[in-house]
């Protein structure tokens, strides 16, 4: 009885042998299929061996497994490179678990020289992500623009949670979940890291004004808005980019007076740009349209108006809106004089007659102005009603009939 007993107690424990053998052969199979590039066979083998309770409780299958989907998620061969499309979140998956389970440090060295490739992984992943969705945007697909940028943030995302864990702060990569985050309408996300980067000192101005703007834009927050392009002023005080956004807030909150003093230090910052003159005439051009302007407010404001359309156009010559707005400022000018010249008594012919002679000057003034804003752009119907209204005072009939007979065209 005793050798029937122990006979049964043998087979019993060769069985057990033979079973653990098995799948340690699994993992022997994994790693010298993933030595010879048959990354096929040892994906098979791996996942036999992180099935079975047994291998799955050792730090070295699944050190094996991080090792195989890494190399499959990066393989440039089209045998395997579709083997597993969540193939880099599972070798994150593995070489975590390895390290949970590697109580002896067998395998840690070898796996933080491994983990910085996988953060890069998916840092590549976001950025062909990112892409995708610009390429979506630029095709006015709103939807998988979203979705694209998404899946951005969330690449980008894992690539800082990696990069933190190794003990490194990347803020290039929390810059890059702030972009996308704002592109993908996401904006308390965005926020929240554009304020991390400004809060680390992360080295670039628009930080600012993409945080100032959402604040206003997006979240409808003037005080914080406002805050950030005044923290973001003080550390650039000379970046143009951030003082004209800055402008821009300030001629969306009719605080005119801040608008043309950032103006005006623009145009010291950048002297060879048209467009900041022109922005600037157009501001004091606003002051003299203003009717609640005093005279002597108008008159100021339109010779600073006048001499930054000059400015501009002197700059670029064929630059449109300075040479349109110019005409167009002179024109108002001969009006309101008009104006007040017909609304004088019969007795006060002189003062008429200087009045309106002081109109015409202007009217003659404006017309090379006028003028080259239509050869720049022809089809313009405001400006050829507006020559044709000029050379109609001006008794200019032969360029009068030139322009009837464009106007006829365009009807």
């Amino acid at each position: 009885m005793i050798m029937k007993k122990f006979a049964f107690l043998l087979i019993g424990l060769l069985i057990t042998v033979s079973f653990g053998y098995s799948q340690n052969s699994k993992v022997v199979s994994a790693y010298n299929y993933h030595n010879n590039g048959k990354l096929d066979k040892a994906k098979e083998n791996i996942d036999a061996a992180t099935a079975n309770p047994k291998t799955a409780s050792n730090a070295k299958t699944w050190y094996y497994r991080g090792n195989i989907y890494i190399d499959i998620y990066r393989t440039q061969d089209s045998a395997y490179m579709n083997l597993d499309p969540e193939a880099l979140p599972k070798a994150y998956e593995a070489y975590t678990k390895a390290m949970e389970l590697d109580t002896k440090k067998q395998y840690m060295v070898d796996i933080l020289t491994y983990m910085p490739i996988v953060g890069e992984s998916y840092f590549n992943q976001g950025a062909r992500k990112y892409n995708d969705g610009m390429n979506a945007l630029n095709a006015k697909d709103s939807v998988k623009s979203r979705a694209e940028f998404g899946e951005s943030v969330n690449s980008f995302e894992m690539a800082y949670k990696i990069y933190e864990d190794l003990g490194r702060v990347d803020t290039t990569t929390i810059y890059y979940v702030s972009i996308a985050a704002e592109l993908g309408e996401d904006y308390e996300k965005a926020i929240i890291n554009l304020e991390k980067l400004i809060e680390m000192g992360y080295p670039e101005p628009s930080i600012y004004s993409s945080a100032a703007n959402i604040y206003y834009t997006h979240l409808y927050d003037t005080v914080n808005a406002a805050a950030t392009y005044m923290a973001g002023r003080e550390k650039y005080p000379h970046d143009l980019n951030l003082l004209l956004n800055e402008t821009n807030f300030f001629l969306a909150e009719d605080e005119t007076d801040k608008a043309l003093n950032n103006l005006t230090l623009a145009a010291k910052i950048d002297e060879t740009n048209p467009t900041i003159f022109f922005a600037i005439g157009a501001k004091y051009n606003e002051v003299v349209d203003d009717s609640t302007s005093t005279t002597e407010m108008k008159e100021s404001a339109f010779m600073e108006a006048a001499n930054a359309y000059k400015k501009s156009i002197e700059i670029n010559p064929d630059y449109f809106d300075p040479n349109y707005n110019m005409g167009a400022l002179y024109v108002n000018k001969a009006a309101s004089l008009i104006e007040i010249a017909n609304e004088l008594p019969f007795d006060k012919q002189a003062e008429y007659d200087t009045l309106r002679n002081q109109a015409d000057t202007y009217l003659k003034e404006c017309l090379p102005y006028l003028e080259k804003a239509q050869e720049l752009q022809p089809e313009d119907r405001s400006t050829l009603i507006s020559l044709k209204e000029i050379y109609t005072r001006l008794r200019m009939d032969d360029k009068r009939a030139a322009i009837d007979a464009k106007l006829k065209e365009e009807n």
